[in-house]
């Protein structure tokens, strides 16, 4: 027991000299055994594992007031690294980040969704190119996180059910074990939620996320974690019902939210009432820019019915924050006040005063707190 706990005080102390060090350019060992009230003999001994591992480095010696020069010393940033992976229905998606949390590579594949299989030759090859080039191996690269629109087996990696991809019940953390890194796969709306977490997790504790892409998810930050649920199928707010025998959904059901409400659903309510018909969201995003009357009517309606949605949400969480992001993002800008409005309307139990409603700083929150989780796993004290 003795030793259980002299191995969890050791490791609490490098991650806490490792958490200050990426707070500062430059620090001497002096000042992180004041900064952190630990000794300096603890502080040198960790100093010196660090430098071994290529974590730490010394930059200059100062000037000195008498006595031996001190060393500054820094953190080596790029001494670790994750990839973030993000499927899409159209693209693959690959971030590389430091362990500062810097990004350092993006990559983008346009694909043709032809199933499964075809992604994975897609991931792998560029994986490799990645690996290649920044001569990562299994100790520079701290995991891999894949981010899927659709339900997921986290503990096991297994995608569940993912329609916008053709798969379902397939294995994909296996099909990347022969890199000999952590392999993770988790819902993109829970990666969203996370990522916009840590971005306020000195604000907050619970939060939840809207992610509006080519289908509606919802992530569940609560007590600063991912909620998944008994079943890993927790936030399917795409597929409440909200209209018997209403528009059919791309799950093959009737009547779900996310009908109304999925990227395709603003091009397809455009398209009904339009002479010229739109096949990409960006096409949307120029007519709503330039002014065009039909598209701004038919973005004022979607977004009456994502409030009403949003609205449930409230009823059901009572949450004090729901990020809204996505693909909408730009298109949001200057309609939150609209958002809002149809959220809290006729709702008695709640307003904006209990319950913020923001818009997500990115567009691509998914990829990026697919990019972070394993950096985060290696700087968390436990």
């Amino acid at each position: 027991m003795i030793e259980v706990n002299h191995s969890k005080i050791k490791e609490t102390n490098r991650k806490k000299i490792i958490g200050l060090l990426l707070e500062r350019n430059e620090i001497t060992k002096l000042d992180i055994s004041r900064i952190l009230d630990i000794s300096i003999t603890t502080v040198s001994t960790n100093i010196t594992e660090l430098k071994s591992e290529g974590i730490v480095e010394d930059v200059r010696s100062l000037e000195s007031t008498g006595g031996r020069k001190a060393i500054a010393i820094k953190l080596n940033e790029n001494c670790r690294y994750s990839i973030g992976v993000a499927l899409t229905p159209n693209h693959i998606k690959i971030s590389l980040v430091n362990l500062k949390k810097e990004i350092i590579d993006n990559i983008r594949i346009r694909h043709k969704n032809n199933g499964i299989e075809e992604l994975i030759t897609i991931i792998k090859e560029n994986l490799e190119l990645i690996i290649k080039k920044y001569e990562l191996n299994d100790k520079k690269l701290l995991g891999i996180v894949f981010s899927v629109p659709g339900t997921v087996d986290f503990e096991n990696g297994i995608i569940k059910y993912a329609y916008l991809l053709k798969a379902k019940a397939f294995n994909l953390k296996e099909r990347f074990l022969y890199l000999n890194v952590p392999i993770y796969v988790d819902n993109e709306a829970n990666l969203s939620a996370y990522y916009e977490f840590l971005n306020r997790k000195d604000m907050l504790k619970n939060l939840l996320y809207v992610s509006i892409t080519d289908g509606l998810g919802l992530g569940i930050v609560i007590d600063g974690k991912i909620y998944r649920g008994d079943n890993n199928s927790s936030g399917e707010l795409g597929h409440i019902k909200i209209s018997i025998n209403g528009k059919k959904c791309k799950c093959g059901a009737k009547g779900c939210l996310e009908a109304y409400t999925s990227m395709n659903s603003l091009m397809e309510n455009y398209n009904e009432v339009a002479e010229t018909h739109i096949s990409d969201i960006y096409e949307f995003e120029e007519k709503y820019i330039k002014g065009n009357e039909l598209a701004i009517k038919v973005l004022e309606e979607y977004l009456g019915i994502l409030g009403i949605g949003i609205s449930n949400l409230i009823m059901i969480l009572d949450p004090s924050c729901i990020v809204v992001g996505g693909d909408i993002n730009n298109l949001l800008k200057d309609k939150m006040v609209l958002l809002r409005e149809s959220a809290y309307k006729d709702n008695s139990f709640t307003n904006e005063n209990n319950c913020n409603i923001k818009l997500a700083d990115f567009k691509e929150s998914y990829l990026l707190g697919a990019a972070m989780m394993p950096i985060e796993e290696f700087l968390q004290i436990k």
